[in-house]
């Protein structure tokens, strides 16, 4: 049951994370899942977790790092692959000698071994935590393709010299010959394992097809073993399972894949999969950095042997050291490069790539294999030695944070698109005038979601501020409607019937408004009004709402909801107006503009309609026609140059996963009061 229990808290601290991280994304997601992990950490649960480096390695890290190498453009590592190679192999090893020095110099007393067993453990960069970074940060592609190649490769050249340094410890004895050997083997060997074992994948496939055996879900299996059993039989080789799992991401990309029906829904059943499962292993990544944190502090910060500001100071120093020694060895590769007179051409890339180069759970998991005892006696340092790894890790993931939003682009990348607002505006008239011949309110359901849908696109392409304005005045209008749906109730202006419609109303616009930091004082608020809602009519919670929501409404209840629709369009109108000057103008005006064209549909009936007809009907087939036309447009702007192909294949991915869900979700729409009516009908006939 432990291990049941260890699985719903990690369960709830990825979910809880990552929704935090909605709500304030000022926070970066990694920052805010080491926080978790020390929380769990200080927990009874979190103090019995044993952190295993060599189960860690093979059940995350080597799956992580598959499905980098699967997805790694192999194109462009190959075109910065000089570059790459020196800093996952002399770039290690210059971080191994510099760190390392570094610690026995401010240290003495520790093993000049052990220092340069810390050294290589900081040595290799981490992909995963890369990835994490660029999520937030719009790093340039060739800075982003030689960090994310690098991380795919130094692992092996980090934890071969982690692995000397260690002998060295033990035995007092190096070889430089043995340890250049034995990574060059293990780094071959490790890649010869990968692909032998993707290519004897393949023969099973072709087997398999020859059987006519072939299942989506076994495909998928084969493929999800894949890292698992590249990173187990390297290490029975005695060669690096790092490289193994890389080589097999890397091979299993280079496939040939027939264009065939079972491939497409074989890709489309990976991608999610793997969606998900390198969500949850990178979440787990930063929460075991943190639970790491929480166990190794404790010791070393109430430890008197060495006080802790002196601790501060030493983490202080390697830090700098680790960043100063990274940033030697990429001004030597790109001297060497592109000429000394040329460097400083580079230098903003030079340091997108220092800062960038953070360390993960790769030297955390490192640095735990140095042993418990040495020469027979108690090893004290191995603790200290963790401790400062940890922090310098977390360090360098802050500095990282902190450095490169200043070295690059605001990922708050204006977008461009406006080419496809343009495109679904061309979509909405055209369906428009196919409304026009045969008026269905079918039809005018999906120009409203055609319409939603360039309210996102116009929402998105602004930028953060005026995205955050946006959420504000969604929040503030939704607020306004509430309290006066609330108030037509109370002065019985309104039935409960029109109460109910007009709720679903206000908690579709809800669902409309992103949860962002500025913002988190109007999420509260509407979370307050909620519970404050139930309180007040507890009986609309546990009414029947699958009957209610496909009930006959009557003309005097929808005549109420059109009124209270009028009076809050006033006070909204009026609101707005008396805003202008303190939120952008423009915005003010789309959301006046917005509101009249409602105002101007509720008059004609086709609002109210339109919404009983989300709630009630299946309206599929108007859904398909939409897609059709859009299929049509955006062929058309390919064709006449407006957008590129590119981009046409990108809008044409939308639409056929928008399709392929509504289709899939016509079981779910189907409308139960008809339904009913149906079996109620044929029960009475044949009686």
């Amino acid at each position: 049951m432990e291990f049941v229990y260890l699985i719903i808290v990690f369960a709830f601290a990825i979910t809880f994370s990552n929704v935090f991280n909605r709500i304030v994304p000022i926070i970066p997601l990694p920052i805010v899942q080491i926080i978790v992990g020390v929380l769990i950490g200080v927990t009874d649960i979190g103090r019995e977790i044993v952190f295993e480096p060599e189960i860690f390695l093979v059940m995350i890290i080597a799956p992580l790092l598959f499905r980098e190498g699967e997805r790694n453009d192999i194109s462009a590592t190959m075109k910065n692959f000089s570059v790459i190679l020196f800093l996952a192999f002399i770039g290690v090893l210059i971080t191994l000698v510099s760190v390392g020095w570094a610690l026995h110099m401010v240290i003495p007393a520790l093993p000049i071994a052990a220092c340069f067993a810390l050294g290589a453990a900081l040595g290799p960069t981490d992909a995963v935590a890369v990835g994490s970074l660029s999520g937030k940060i719009q790093i340039p592609p060739k800075a982003m393709h030689i960090l994310e190649g690098e991380g795919l490769i130094n692992d092996a050249s980090g934890v071969t010299a982690f692995q000397f340094a260690l002998a060295a410890l033990l035995t007092g004895s190096f070889s430089a010959a043995d340890a250049g050997i034995t990574l060059i083997v293990s780094s071959i060997g490790g890649a010869v394992v990968g692909a032998v074992l993707v290519m004897i994948k393949r023969q099973v496939v072709m087997i398999l097809e020859k059987a006519s055996a072939r299942d989506v879900t076994g495909y998928l299996l084969l493929e999800l073993l894949l890292p698992f059993l590249a990173y187990m039989v390297a290490e029975l080789f005695h060669v690096s399972g790092i490289i193994a799992a890389v080589v097999a991401g890397v091979m299993q990309a280079a496939s040939f894949k027939k264009v065939s029906l079972f491939e497409a829904e074989l890709s489309s059943v990976s991608e999610s999969t793997w969606g998900t499962i390198t969500f949850t292993l990178n979440a787990l990544v930063f929460l075991f950095l943190g639970i790491e944190l929480s166990q190794v502090f404790s010791p070393i910060w109430n430890s008197e042997t060495y006080s802790n500001s002196f601790l501060m100071v030493v983490i202080l120093i390697l830090s700098v050291t680790l960043f100063v020694a990274r940033f030697f060895s990429i001004v030597l590769i790109y001297s060497v490069k592109n000429g000394l007179k040329n460097v400083w051409q580079s230098m903003n890339e030079m340091l997108i790539l220092t800062f960038g180069g953070v360390k993960g759970t790769v030297s955390l998991a490192t640095i735990f294999i140095l042993p418990l005892t040495l020469n027979g006696q108690d090893f004290p340092e191995r603790s200290l030695l963790l401790f400062i790894t940890a922090c310098v890790i977390l360090v360098t993931l802050v500095g990282g944070i902190l450095v490169l939003p200043f070295l690059t682009e605001s990922d708050e990348v204006e977008n461009t698109n406006f080419q496809g607002i343009v495109l679904l505006q061309d979509v909405i008239e055209r369906l428009k005038k196919i409304n026009q011949n045969d008026p269905q309110v079918e039809m005018n359901v999906v120009i409203e979601n055609y319409q939603d849908r360039v309210k996102e696109l116009y929402t998105e392409q602004l930028p953060s501020e005026q995205r955050q304005e946006v959420q504000e005045l969604r929040a503030l209008i939704v607020s306004i409607e509430r309290d006066g749906l609330e108030e037509s109730f109370r002065q019985k202006e309104i039935g409960i019937e029109g109460y109910r419609l007009y709720e679903r109303l206000i908690s579709r616009m809800e669902r409309s408004i992103a949860r962002q930091l500025l913002s988190i004082i109007g999420f509260w608020l509407l979370f307050v009004r909620q519970i404050i809602a139930f309180f007040v009519h507890p009986k609309m919670l546990f009414a029947k709402k699958d009957e209610d929501n496909r009930r006959e409404y009557q003309k005097e209840e929808l005549e109420n909801v059109r009124q209270v629709f009028l009076q809050n369009t006033e006070v909204i109108l009026k609101s707005l107006d008396n805003l202008k000057g303190v939120y952008d103008d423009e915005i003010i005006q789309f959301f006046i503009q917005g509101r009249l064209q409602l105002a101007h549909r509720l008059e004609d009936g086709t609002f109210i309609d339109s919404f009983i007809v989300r709630s009630q009907s299946n309206y599929v087939k108007e859904l398909l026609i939409g897609y059709q036309e859009e299929r049509k447009v955006i062929d058309e702007y390919e064709l006449s140059e407006k957008i590129s192909s590119f981009d046409a294949n990108e809008y044409r991915k939308n639409v056929n996963l928008l399709e392929s869900y509504s289709i899939n979700d016509i079981s779910s729409t189907i409308p139960l009061g008809k339904l009913t009516r149906e079996l109620k009908k044929e029960a009475e006939e044949e009686n």
